[in-house]
């Protein structure tokens, strides 16, 4: 009896046991499972954040692309409307002058203006004032000057293109070189100045080239010429203090021609930087000159010293004419968007030929206004 319960008690043991360890194993097996899912759940959480920030980058880029896209497109479709509106401001003012130039539309206006008490001006001056011409999501601003105006770089005489000069540089070497190598350049023989340049000079250069020997055939010419650099030829931007008096961005560019048929400036023409460089006097009284003739134009020397009597100390050594001389004009449309940066501009210079089928005749054309 004590054997059988023995017996028993042994094997309800090791069936407890057995329990014991199923049950420890399958804890185990489920623990195992458990931490298994979660650590695939956790990949797949990994995966699809990766996933995400991939296809955030992707579409950002796709934005940026489609942003900078359609700013080139806009910018290509602004360029092309602004340059046929600097092309309509230049159609504008040929217009214009073929109009001051015809003797009966001429009269006409004139009568009109006497008629009308609004003092409008019908007629566009041709001295370099502003006219503006508003289009479409832009406005045109268009200055007419007849090349009467401005000094011919190839008749000026030794004395003028020294005033002219005198103006940039301060009195030394590097002025007379300038004035000296301009007259080197025109005149027909290979004998430099004292402080010229010839083909000696022209040829020792990095990027040789001959002297021309001949006349100018047109103003960026004078950038060839020995000691004229960008900035004497297309002028610089002076900084003023607050309270000074502006002085307007003037090169050689402004104040030169090609064009003109006469030796001597028109005052009536001259454009306000010539005439500030020509008389080497101030900008307030460079302006009275241009408003006394906006009056009415100067007849002649008398009627300029009787109505500008402080220019009277100016006038020796400067040769003037009192009425156009020349058939050419030159004309700058700059168009600008009423909205934004966007600009474009036109320069030429046109002829006024009445015996042109349409009246005119274009000389020189810019397709960039600098």
């Amino acid at each position: 009896m004590k054997l059988s319960c023995m017996s028993g008690s042994l094997q309800n043991g090791w069936r407890l046991q057995r329990r014991w360890h199923r049950a420890c194993q399958r804890s185990a097996n489920q623990s195992d499972v458990t931490s298994l899912g979660l650590g695939r759940r956790g990949i797949a959480l990994i995966l699809v954040l990766w996933v995400l920030t991939l296809l955030s980058v992707l579409v950002m880029e796709f934005c940026f692309s489609m942003r900078t896209e359609i700013n080139i497109t806009r910018n290509f479709k602004e360029a092309g409307q602004l340059y046929f509106y600097a092309q309509g401001g230049i159609q504008r003012a040929i217009a214009e002058t073929i109009y001051r130039n015809d003797p009966a539309i001429h009269a006409r206006r004139q009568n009109l203006k006497a008629e009308d008490s609004s003092g409008i001006d019908l007629e566009w001056r041709l001295d370099g004032t502003p006219h503006t011409l508003p289009f479409e999501g832009a406005d045109v601003e268009v200055r007419v000057k007849n090349e009467s105006g401005r000094i011919n770089l190839n008749q000026a005489t030794d004395v003028i293109i020294r005033k002219v000069v005198k103006y940039f540089l301060e009195a030394g070497e590097q002025r007379d070189m300038v004035v000296d190598s301009i007259l080197d350049w025109r005149d027909p023989d290979d004998l430099h100045r004292i402080n010229g340049a010839e083909n000696d000079y022209y040829r020792s250069l990095p990027e040789p080239y001959d002297c021309k020997n001949a006349n100018f055939d047109s103003v960026e010419e004078l950038l060839l010429v020995r000691g004229i650099t960008p900035e004497l030829f297309f002028g610089k931007r002076v900084k003023r203090e607050e309270g000074e008096e502006e002085i307007p961005v003037v090169g050689l560019k402004d104040l030169f021609t090609v064009f003109s048929t006469a030796a001597n400036v028109d005052i009536n023409s001259a454009p306000l930087e010539v005439i500030l460089v020509l008389f080497g006097i101030p900008t307030d009284l460079a302006k009275r000159v241009v408003e006394a003739r906006e009056e009415q134009p100067f007849t002649n020397l008398s009627d300029l010293s009787l109505r500008v009597p402080d220019l009277v100390p100016f006038l020796p050594g400067v040769q003037l004419v009192y009425s156009q001389t020349t058939p050419y004009f030159s004309i700058a449309s700059l168009a600008k968007m009423k909205t934004g940066q966007s600009a474009r501009g036109l320069e030429c210079v046109v002829k006024i030929d009445g015996q042109e089928k349409s009246g005119f005749k274009m000389v020189m054309w810019k397709d960039i206004l600098f």
